[in-house]
């Protein structure tokens, strides 16, 4: 633990010594700015980067990775949800090709139906017809028998 004190101890104080460098630099007349020594900023500023506790760094790389991490999660879910929309318009389309299928086979079942009830009543006429000329022929038939029989006695 003492390293990384010294080393936070460093930090601050090459932080001082930037603090110190814009104070004492001279001001620009007119205005709030001034002039640094830019190669002493820049040496200044590597030192701070060079001294930046791990745990600093380390925070920088975790938090990249969960960066990373959280776009591919996206990615993911999006191709999850377009799967799914896709699945479901897809569930959709069978539903209606199904519903119009049953709807079809529905009326084709009434069509059948409807013919079979028109063959069964022509079939009950034809039936019927047949029945009332054999009716008729065996009718004029028993008449013809008496009528024999009664020349007979």
């Amino acid at each position: 633990m003492e390293p990384r004190r010294e080393r936070s101890e460093d930090v601050n104080d090459l932080i001082d010594r930037l603090e110190d460098c814009v104070a004492a630099a001279r001001g620009i007349p007119l205005t709030g700015s001034c002039m640094v020594d830019r190669e002493e900023m820049m040496v200044l500023i590597g030192a701070v980067r060079e001294n930046l506790p791990a745990e600093i760094k380390q925070a920088a790389w975790m938090l990249n990775q969960n960066r990373q991490l959280i776009a591919e999660a996206r990615k993911e879910a999006e191709a999850i949800r377009r799967d799914a929309e896709a699945k479901t318009a897809s569930m959709i389309d069978e539903h209606e090709i199904t519903e119009r299928a049953r709807k079809q086979a529905g009326e084709t079942i009434e069509t059948a139906n409807g013919s079979a009830r028109q063959i069964r009543a022509g079939a009950m006429d034809y039936a019927k017809s047949k029945l009332s000329e054999l009716e008729e022929q065996l009718t004029e038939i028993l008449v013809t028998i008496q009528r024999h029989k009664k020349e007979l006695k």
